[in-house]
């Protein structure tokens, strides 16, 4: 039987760990995070400067690192919308990711791409959410006249709330989010690749 380990140890063993990375790797692990804070700070307030704060950063060997991690934080932030408020979210990493990209060009092409993507999948969840309504409620229909002829009495059930329409929901819906999912993370990888 295998013994715990104390947090001591464990985090004795980080540091060994630690030990054993490059100069690269720490700096990397090092800065990183304050392009996370930049990035998260440029999408909660929408009069951050962002510009102005990398600008900080020019000339001192370690603006790649902070790149890196706001890079990191807005990748992780464009997202397939449920509604409006993911979409405007979306567009505002979008749109830091694109501050901090020295080929704008390039970059606004696959944001391009991005967004008519984002745009397709708006409309295609809607339209199969529609026609999976209508054709649940056309069995849900027939349910109700078999209840009512058992009972004798008018039944309405509203089928938005009904638990197997939930449940059908979620597997139909999470069928559709893998398809797109694939597509805009080929596109989130491109981005990687662009200076």
């Amino acid at each position: 039987m295998s013994e715990m380990k104390s947090a001591w140890e464990k985090a004795m063993e980080k540091v060994e760990k630690l030990g054993k990375l490059s100069e690269e790797e720490l700096k990397q692990l090092e800065h990183q995070p304050a392009g996370n804070k930049l990035a998260a700070k440029y999408l909660q307030e929408t009069d951050y400067n962002l510009d102005a704060e990398l600008t900080k950063y020019k000339g001192t060997g370690v603006r790649k690192y902070v790149l890196q991690g706001a890079q990191e934080i807005f990748l992780r932030n464009i997202l397939l919308p449920k509604d409006e408020h993911d979409m405007q979210a979306t567009r505002r990493a979008m749109t830091g990711l694109r501050l901090l990209k020295e080929n704008k060009n390039l970059v606004d092409t696959i944001l391009d791409r991005i967004t008519n993507l984002l745009n397709y999948y708006g409309q295609a969840r809607q339209q199969t959410y529609l026609q999976f309504k209508k054709d649940f409620e056309a069995k849900l229909q027939e349910t109700n006249k078999a209840l009512q002829q058992q009972m004798g009495v008018k039944v309405r059930i509203e089928s938005e709330r009904h638990p197997q329409f939930l449940e059908e929901w979620r597997r139909i819906n999470s069928q559709l989010d893998a398809q797109y999912e694939k597509v805009l993370e080929e596109h989130k990888q491109q981005i990687l690749k662009i200076a």
